[in-house]
């Protein structure tokens, strides 16, 4: 079987001055009318026209509706867009593959072939009290009449319902019969049946394959914007119970006495007295209750949101802990680094949370956003200052909830677990929270190796380094050699000296001191010394002063010493006493100099 449809159409539209039901119908007929595909202008197009005959009772009765026209224009404005009917479809070969989809506005099928849409379909429920799972079988029914009509053997079936994926395959396997207990089970049987007896009777090799939702091509067929769904959906009459003033207090009043329970426990004493009440009713009292809202109210559900930012030094997180009564100042990451700062602090206040932070970011740099609790050292006008003088946005968590700072407070925990366990001082417990492995494997996980270029060494781990001894050093060790003196003069000698190690190429140690090479002479210690070293090693140097001790007073005879007898006997210090000399004077100048 062989089929060729080329098929290229330009349309040009516009919304008629006059509505009515004939004009909008006929706008409708040329929009989708004689087009194998529409794609989303199908549903659209019947709900207009359901709207339209709600509306009017002949063909050519006005239509004042101003969202209907709004709404009519904006379907023209989207179909001048984004036109589904366009495009070329050449259709060959009997293999086909079959999109259905259902939702609780409609059902709809695609045909595709060879990757092209051919042709489309979609239908309004008529019933939408059905259940989806009947509705999604009747879009399988529906598409395989489709893929029939094309004259097409060789069917995938695709659909985004798992139910309707596994009862298609069980009864083409014939394995396992069709569990299910719906009420309308008899019915579900049937639409399986009529599926089984298609494929036996046109000999069909069909296939099921099961997507989500998002890569359904059949899902645009069965919905409409919002917008658009709430100005065509037709109002209906509903029933809504009206309380009763007495029963209202009533349920109140039974409410109250049995001690405030929730829903269920209060209908149940409330029956007793009045068996009619609904639970609607008694839910509504309960949510109107001033007592049941202000004490101990039931929880609410909320989004729950993240601390983490994509970003290094994006968002820090900021605390005070305190450990061995000491108070510190705690930062961390909250980027994918987790990299952790603790300074301690002399005082709880905003001068020293103030000094601390400056330090590191003027080593660091200032992150975009500081979150932190609701201390009063950061509550203060001296750190919002602070704050808006290097452009940061403090965030502070919500009062009494921890979790809202859980990044630096799960840092608190792990710290201080370190240093508990290991003896250690916190400084060294956050060196070693920075250099440990998150993941627990790679070194490079760890939040140092996230924030630094260089591999950060662990202590007590890492082995030291090996460095092997250099070989183009002029010197070797036990080499005797001469070692200039610092700040000597030109005419100055070295003193002797031998190397003890070398250090580069451009230092050796000499007897245990680094010495630079151009500091440093060889000294052949074969010859011996002459005797002008003796003698110059003995002579004057100009610029020494030599001082003329005082003469010790001589012993007193024994003669002076019957004379003294009688007196107590005066010891002498043995400090030698000297004159005071002034060296910036001379005796010229009426200073006095040392003899």
């Amino acid at each position: 079987m062989f089929a060729v449809c080329k098929y290229i159409h330009h349309r040009h539209y516009i919304v008629p001055p006059r509505l009515s039901r004939r004009s909008v119908f006929s706008l409708c007929g040329k929009l989708v009318g004689h087009l194998p595909v529409c794609g989303w202008l199908r549903v659209v197009t019947a709900l207009i026209k359901r709207r339209v005959n709600d509306a009017t009772s002949t063909w050519d009765q006005a239509i004042e509706d101003d969202e209907l026209r709004m709404l009519l224009q904006e379907v023209v404005s989207e179909a001048r867009s984004r036109d589904p009917a366009r495009g070329m479809w050449d259709v060959t070969g009997d293999e086909a593959r079959v999109w259905v989809d259902a939702s609780s506005l409609a059902i709809g099928v695609a045909l595709e072939v060879d990757g092209a849409i051919v042709e489309d379909a979609s239908w309004l429920r008529s019933d939408e009290a059905s259940h989806i799972n009947m509705a999604e079988l009747d879009a399988v029914v529906k598409g395989l009449n489709l893929a029939i009509s094309w004259r097409m053997s060789k069917i995938q079936l695709v659909t985004d319902s798992s139910t309707v994926h596994r009862w298609i395959t069980d009864g083409l396997s014939g394995k396992t019969r069709l569990r299910t207990k719906a009420s309308s089970e008899m019915l579900i049987r049937r639409r399986i049946g009529i599926v089984l007896s298609l494929v036996q009777e046109y000999s069909l090799d069909l296939s099921v394959k099961l997507v989500k939702s998002a890569e359904n091509k059949a899902d645009v067929l069965t919905r409409v914007p919002q917008r658009w769904s709430r100005i065509l959906g037709t109002p209906t009459p509903v029933c809504a119970t009206a309380i009763d003033e007495e029963v209202e207090s009533r349920i109140a009043e039974i409410h109250h006495n049995s001690g405030h329970p929730g829903v269920r426990r209060t209908l149940y004493f409330v029956r007793k007295v009045c068996p009619s009440v609904s639970r609607r009713q008694v839910r509504q009292v309960i949510v109107g209750c001033e007592a049941c809202q202000s004490i101990d109210p039931a929880p609410v559900k909320w989004r729950r949101g993240s601390l983490s930012v994509e970003k290094v030094w994006q968002r820090v997180g900021m605390d005070i802990a305190h450990y061995g009564g000491r108070p510190y100042l705690s930062l961390i990451d909250c980027g994918p680094s987790r990299f952790a700062i603790w300074r301690p602090l002399r005082w709880h206040t905003s001068a020293d949370v103030v000094e601390q932070l400056e330090s590191v970011f003027c080593e660091r740099g200032a992150p975009e956003e500081l979150l932190t609790d609701n201390d009063t050292a950061f509550r203060s006008k001296a750190f919002s200052r602070f704050a808006a003088r290097w452009g940061i946005r403090v965030r502070f968590r919500c009062a009494h909830v921890p979790s809202g700072n859980g990044i630096v407070e799960r840092c608190h925990r792990t710290v201080k677990v370190i240093a508990a366990r290991k003896g250690c001082s916190i400084a060294e417990a956050a060196y070693l929270y920075n250099v440990m492995p998150r993941d627990g494997t790679a070194s490079p996980s760890s939040p140092a190796d996230l924030v630094y270029r260089y591999p950060v060494r662990v202590r007590g781990v890492d082995p030291p380094a090996v460095y092997s001894p250099t070989e183009d050093n002029p010197y070797a060790v036990g080499d005797s050699v001469w070692v200039k003196s610092p700040g000597t003069r030109c005419d100055a000698r070295y003193h002797r000296g031998t190397v003890t190690g070398t250090v580069s190429s451009q230092a050796a140690e000499v007897d245990g001191v680094p010495r630079h090479v151009r500091d440093i002479r060889r000294r052949d210690v074969s010859v011996k010394s002459t005797s002008s070293d003796s003698l110059g090693s003995r002579q004057e140097d100009p610029m020494i002063l030599r001082f003329r001790a005082q003469t010790q007073p001589e012993a007193p005879t024994e003669s002076s010493g019957e004379a003294l007898e009688g007196r107590p006997t005066l010891r002498r210090s043995a400090r030698i006493r000297r004159r005071r000399a002034y060296t910036c004077c001379d005796g010229a100048s009426g200073g006095s100099v040392p003899e």
